[in-house]
């Protein structure tokens, strides 16, 4: 238990933490809302929501890409420190080489904390570029998002935002650019903001 309470504060907090770093763009007023609720998750407190069943996510992974099958497909929903979270995670391979992988995330039971975990890019505006690559924020749709790609390594992803608690992120390795982004367009976004929590069953009562 110990372990998976962890692994998920850990993968929560790295977005955070990050901004706490140098070059981190963040103000003094967000930064003591994030240590707040830092200290909120810590101790146990949560205004976390329901999540979606993972099965709705895990229905709207493409059952291929342009010139890629998919390999494997998997869902699930995970929890600990009152947080909880659903993903559906799917993975591409080409016969030539090169592989994608699309994940859809419900980040709905983080509760407040997950405005700080989405502010790493989506409350900032990003355009860099140089010869190896680039970053930037943009929009898919109505949907804020976030692209990245390292030339030399032919890798990047491209994070999409949607209804303010989902995000889509089409990752790839040894791959263009532009199929990574046709990847991530592959995603139905429009159905995946209707996607409606799952309630949770209440525990039985103790005799």
């Amino acid at each position: 238990m110990k372990r998976i309470r962890l692994a998920v504060l850990i993968a929560t907090l790295t977005p955070v933490l990050a901004l706490a770093q140098p070059g981190g763009e963040q103000s003094p007023a967000n930064m003591e809302d994030m240590m707040k609720a830092m200290g909120a998750i810590m101790s146990g407190g949560t205004n976390a929501a329901a999540v979606v069943d993972f099965r709705e996510l895990k229905a709207l992974l493409p059952a291929a890409l342009d010139g890629m099958k998919r390999t494997n497909a998997s869902g699930e929903k995970s929890g600990a420190m009152g947080m909880t979270v659903a993903f559906a995670e799917g993975t591409y391979e080409a016969d030539a080489g090169g592989s994608i992988t699309i994940k859809i995330s419900d980040n709905g039971g983080l509760g407040g904390f997950m405005a700080f975990a989405q502010a790493s890019w989506a409350a900032s505006e990003i355009d860099r570029e140089s010869d190896t690559g680039f970053e930037r924020t943009t929009t898919y749709g109505q949907n804020k998002a976030h692209e990245e790609y390292d030339n030399s390594g032919k890798s990047g992803k491209v994070e999409i935002l949607v209804a303010g608690r989902f995000m889509v992120e089409a990752s790839g390795n040894d791959i263009a650019w532009e199929a990574i982004q046709a990847a991530a367009k592959k995603v139905d976004t429009a159905k995946l903001a209707t996607l409606k929590p799952k309630a949770a069953t209440p525990a039985p009562a103790q005799p």
